[in-house]
C-alpha cells in the first residue's frame, strides 16, 4: 500500500541547528503509527517539521502524493494534516462547542456532519458542550483539542504526546478514541513518552534517537526486540 504521509531523509531544525539528521518515516490508510524514543530524540521536532514549523534544510514530505515540504501550516490543512501540540491546544476561555467552531475556519457550508461526528466520537464532549474549555479535566481538554482538529476532516492526524499528564484510566480512554479515529478513516501519526503503551495499541512504530532513525517495525515487534526494550523502553 502506497504511503498517505511520507518524510524522506528529513533534515531540519531551530536556527542553524540540525536536531533531524535525515529521518524517514511514513504512514498509510488506516494506520495508527507511533514515534517513541529518548528525550531529545527529535521526535516532536519530526512531528514540527511535517507541519511546516520549523526550516527543513534537506529530503522531502509528501501527503497523498503532493509535496508539501516547507509549506506554510495553512497549506498543509487544506493538503489534509492536522496536528495537535503538547501544550496550548485550546482556547481555555470559549466553550467546548466554540472550539468546536475555530476548528471549522476553513470549511464552509453546513457544518452539521462535521459536529455530529465529532460529539460522536467524543460523547463526553456533547454532554459538556455549553462547558469552558478550561473547567474541564485534562483528558477531556485533550478531547477538545482532537476534536476541532477533526472538524477539518484531516487525512492524517498528527498529536504530539496526548497522553502527557494524564490518570491511567483517561490515558487508556484516548489511545481508544485514537483507535475509533482511525476506525472512522482518519490516519494517525503519534509521539509518546509512554512507549511501552503506545507500541502495544499502534500497527507500526519509529525509535528515534539524537535525531536518526534507530529501529522501525510493527509494534508487536518492537516490544520484542530486546536491544529497543533495554536501550529505549525501560528494560
Amino acid at each position: 500500500m502506497s504511503p498517505l504521509l511520507d518524510m524522506r531523509e528529513v533534515r531540519g531544525g531551530y536556527g542553524d541547528a540540525d536536531i533531524l539528521q535525515g529521518v524517514s518515516l511514513n504512514v498509510a490508510p488506516g494506520e495508527i503509527v507511533a514515534i517513541v524514543g529518548p528525550n531529545g530524540a527529535g521526535k516532536s521536532t519530526a512531528m514540527k517539521a511535517i507541519f511546516g514549523l520549523l526550516h527543513v534544510r534537506g529530503g522531502k514530505i509528501t501527503i497523498d502524493g503532493k509535496d508539501i515540504t516547507g509549506l506554510k501550516p495553512n497549506l498543509i490543512v487544506q493538503a489534509g494534516v492536522c496536528y495537535v501540540p503538547q501544550v496550548d491546544n485550546i482556547f481555555r476561555e470559549m466553550t467546548v462547542h466554540e472550539n468546536l467552531e475555530m476548528g471549522a475556519f476553513l470549511r464552509s457550508g453546513d457544518q452539521t456532519r462535521a459536529y455530529d461526528r465529532v460529539y460522536g466520537l467524543f460523547p463526553d464532549l456533547k454532554e459538556r458542550r455549553k462547558t469552558l474549555a478550561g473547567n474541564l479535566s485534562g483528558g477531556q481538554r485533550q478531547m477538545v483539542a482532537m476534536g476541532r482538529a477533526l472538524m477539518l476532516d484531516p487525512k492524517v492526524l498528527l498529536l504530539d504526546e496526548p497522553t502527557a499528564g494524564l490518570s491511567p484510566r483517561y490515558m487508556e480512554q484516548i489511545f481508544q478514541i485514537c483507535r475509533d479515529v482511525r476506525d472512522d478513516g482518519v490516519a494517525l501519526l503519534l509521539v509518546e513518552q509512554h512507549a511501552k503503551q503506545a507500541l502495544a495499541f499502534s500497527d507500526r512504530g519509529y525509535v528515534l534517537a539524537s535525531g536518526a532513525n534507530r529501529h522501525e517495525g510493527t509494534g508487536a515487534e518492537l516490544l520484542a526486540d530486546r536491544e529497543v526494550a533495554e536501550m529505549f523502553l525501560g528494560g
